[in-house]
């Protein structure tokens, strides 16, 4: 037979192999398991899928049983018949890389090794399954029965063939059928890691981490209520008694002052995680010191980041282009300094001084924000984008030090894939798709990853930054934390070990990577998602929108609210000075010959205002877009309520009959301190004219009547237009019109002259009648 012949019919016979092998193992009810890895792709996006839950073994130890909790969930609109779970593996297989260990996650089989998992270890029937509904099983692997997960060795526990540490790939499949019996099949990748426990394993150095929990929130709450409670009620008066040490409390109160609140939903979790903290001291708390005055208790904390997570590396590459100091926003109120004082008024505790870490917020660390976050004095910075220290091979400590012309910067940078799992958030949106779209797999990732980096590098000291992210869940911190207080090979350290430890990057090399990091809105490579031209513009619009609010109150407080005389250099003539930028001042400005001034109790009140403003303002630059805006516009409606407060009710239309009268006016102030404003009046007609430019003092919480005069030259209507001003004469309220109509009416002396000139007439009448010459024919 011809060579060409004979490969033919071998071809042949090897294509009716495969057909048939093929055919029998659907017949049976068999899926091969690279067939399951791509139906499980497609089929977890709408059909069937298949997730793991809380309470799966992320490792294997040994002498524990492995546990795998799994939900089948029918997506279709056919009810799936008696079915069958299992849990894949190699025992043997060690990963070589992190990027094979990404695929894996992904859901691809980069290693031919992986293609194929042919050690069962843990197999359970599942029932069936009607359309659009889910079952959970539990599969369980027994360290101590024997082959009890249906794999092919003969004697002992599965487990037992676990002889190596580390990652453990793991393919969980389900093979059922549909109601007209066509096979249907879906799989998830996972981890499973075993541990050093019980192996032959020489000694080696455990791997740092420094898991980092900044303590702030950036979900704020503002109710109509609380605005209005500003604008009518003094909060801090009630602490003020007239004795020093009342009035300095009462003053205390009013620079403290603010008007976000947390949800029920919020207070839950923060009280949760406050205990959390208890229980796993290993936690690094970076706090907010002006959210700590929101805790019933002070939790321990490492260090400080700035007041209100304010957005210092945004504005330090804004500072020239946006009007910071016209919103009344100066550096004053986020340095280090500050938080270190706002930390001892909420504690108590003037002799410890925590750590400062500027924690990074919307925009990325550029080399002129590390230098501002440097000049404003703090130690380090947190950067969770753009700076990452990890070379292509292995991950290196999380530290850079990075020279400024304010001096040397510590840049801290958490790993990526450990912080995005220890997030609740998977390490891509492939692997969202696979076993890390459930929390319980994203845990088994996180063991396995950090077994991994210990693994590649044994020998070396590293220390890792692991970011639990804003606005955590404490049901997160808590499993995650129980699960690695448990792993031998790591070592949770604090965030002081990681401040000394020895940079992965320094010198000219840290300034030529600072320098390459974009400024937000670039268009540069940057990994960070805030950095665009819409966040920019979202931003910016901000910034103004805040600094025409600041203007308002400053010109209500400046020239509406009515100032109390005082002699120059009296007792107490110092209350309203200070700086316009400070949190804690008023802000006011004394008239021009320097003897008027708001009153103690006024100036406290304008106090709480700047205060609650200043609040708002810092807590509005965050990546929520929705928070931001919640906040500027509360900022703004305080603005608007000082002006609506004071208020001229729409007069009622008159009738005038003679020459002039008087229209009754009413002007209210709905705020706790008098107001001194001045009565505008104009009519639509020179033939109806009104007084105008009477200045009325309207005391806290009153109503004051006036009255306009209303000259009329000649009879007709015409509309008043009523409107307040301030000092300035620039308009305090809304105008109210009313109708004035005129008919006018003789009176005495130009009834006299009608009458004179009448009789006149009458007399001339007469005489020419007497004194006519008569016609002849007459």
């Amino acid at each position: 037979m011809p060579i060409g012949a004979s490969r033919r019919l071998h071809a042949i016979i090897d294509v009716c192999l495969a057909m048939m092998i093929a055919f029998a193992m659907v017949f049976v009810g068999v899926t091969p398991t690279y067939a399951a890895d791509a139906a499980g792709k497609s089929d977890t996006t709408g059909k069937v899928s298949v997730s793991i839950e809380s309470g799966t073994s992320t490792v294997i130890n040994g002498t524990d049983d492995y546990t795998a909790v799994v939900t089948i969930s029918n997506g279709t609109n056919s009810m799936l018949a008696s079915g069958e779970v299992k849990v894949l593996t190699n025992p043997k297989y060690s990963f070589s890389s992190s990027s094979l260990m990404q695929s894996w996650a992904d859901g691809s089989t980069a290693d031919a090794r992986l293609r194929r998992l042919n050690t069962t270890l843990a197999s359970a029937t599942v029932d069936s399954i009607e359309a659009g509904g889910s079952r959970t099983v539990t599969l369980t692997a027994s360290k101590s029965s024997g082959n009890d997960s249906g794999n092919d060795n003969n004697s002992g526990s599965v487990l037992d063939q676990f002889t190596s540490w580390g990652a453990k790939p793991l393919n969980i499949t389900y093979s059922s059928q549909n109601s007209t019996g066509d096979a249907v099949s879906a799989g998830i990748h996972s981890f499973v890691t075993r541990t050093q426990d019980g192996l032959n394993v020489g000694a080696t150095p455990q791997l740092n981490l420094t898991m980092a929990l900044p303590l702030t929130e950036s979900e704020w709450q503002v109710s109509t209520n609380d605005v209005q409670n500003l604008l009518t009620h003094d909060q801090s008066a009630t602490g003020a008694s007239g004795t020093n040490d009342a009035n300095a409390n009462a003053e205390a109160v009013a620079k403290s002052t603010t008007i976000t609140s947390l949800t029920d939903r919020q207070r839950r979790n923060q009280s949760a995680l406050a205990a959390t903290l208890r229980r796993h001291t290993a936690i690094q708390t970076v706090a907010d010191p002006s959210y700590l005055t929101s805790f019933s208790g002070t939790p321990q904390i490492a260090a400080l980041m700035q007041p209100r997570g304010f957005d210092l590396a945004f504005q330090s590459q804004t500072a020239s282009a946006l009007p910071w100091k016209e919103a009344g926003l100066t550096d004053d109120l986020w340095n280090a300094g500050t938080a270190t004082d706002l930390y001892h008024d909420v504690t108590g505790d003037e002799k410890t001084i925590p750590a400062t870490i500027a924690w990074q917020s919307t925009a990325s660390w550029t080399m002129s924000a590390l230098t501002a976050a440097k000049s404003q004095g703090y130690a380090a910075v947190v950067a969770e984008t753009d700076y990452d220290a990890d070379s292509p091979t292995a991950v290196r400590t999380s530290k850079m030090v990075v020279p400024t012309d304010a001096g040397d910067m510590t840049v801290l940078t958490p790993q990526r894939d450990l912080s995005s799992l220890a997030q609740d958030s998977a390490t891509s949106s492939d692997a969202a798709l696979q076993a890390e779209g459930t929390t319980a797999g994203r845990m088994a990732r996180f063991v396995a990853q950090s077994a991994f980096y210990q693994m590649e590098r044994p020998y070396e000291t590293r220390n890792l930054l692991v970011s639990f992210g804003t606005g955590a869940s404490a049901n997160t911190v808590e499993a995650l934390m129980t699960q690695l207080e448990s792993c031998s090979w790591l070592n949770l350290g604090s965030l002081d070990d990681l401040m000394q430890a020895q940079p992965s990057v320094s010198g000219s090399d840290a300034a030529a990577h600072a320098n390459e990091v974009p400024t937000i809105g670039e268009s540069n490579t940057t990994d960070n998602p805030n950095a665009t031209t819409a966040t920019v513009e979202r931003l910016s619009t901000q910034v103004l929108s805040l600094r025409d609010t600041y203007a308002e109150i400053s010109r209500f407080a400046n020239t509406v609210l009515a100032k109390a005389p005082t002699s120059t250099g009296a007792p107490g003539a110092s209350g309203a000075s200070g700086n316009p930028n400070n949190n804690g001042s008023t802000g006011t400005e004394e008239d021009s010959d320097g003897t008027d001034q708001l009153s103690e109790g006024a100036s406290r009140w304008v106090t709480s205002l700047r205060a609650a403003y200043t609040d708002l303002a810092l807590k509005s630059f965050t990546d929520s877009t929705i928070n931001d805006q919640r906040l500027v516009k509360a900022a703004g409606r305080i603005a608007d309520g000082l002006f609506s407060g004071v208020t001229v009710a729409k007069p009622d239309s008159i009738n005038i009959v003679s020459q002039s009268a008087s229209m009754p006016v009413t002007v209210g102030n709905s705020h706790p301190y008098a107001v001194r404003v001045r009565l505008m009046a104009s009519t639509d007609s020179d033939q109806i004219v009104s007084s105008s430019g009477q200045e009325l003092t309207i005391p806290a919480n009153s109503e004051v009547q006036s009255t306009l005069t209303i000259r009329v030259l000649n009879s007709g209507t015409a509309t008043v237009s009523i409107q307040l001003q301030d000092a300035n004469g620039q308009p305090v309220s809304n105008t109210a019109e009313a109708k004035i109509t005129s008919v006018l009416q003789i009176n005495d002396w130009s009834g006299y002259a009608i009458l004179a000139l009448a009789v006149l007439l009458g007399l001339l009448g007469l005489w020419r009648q007497f004194h006519r010459v008569k016609d002849p024919d007459e």
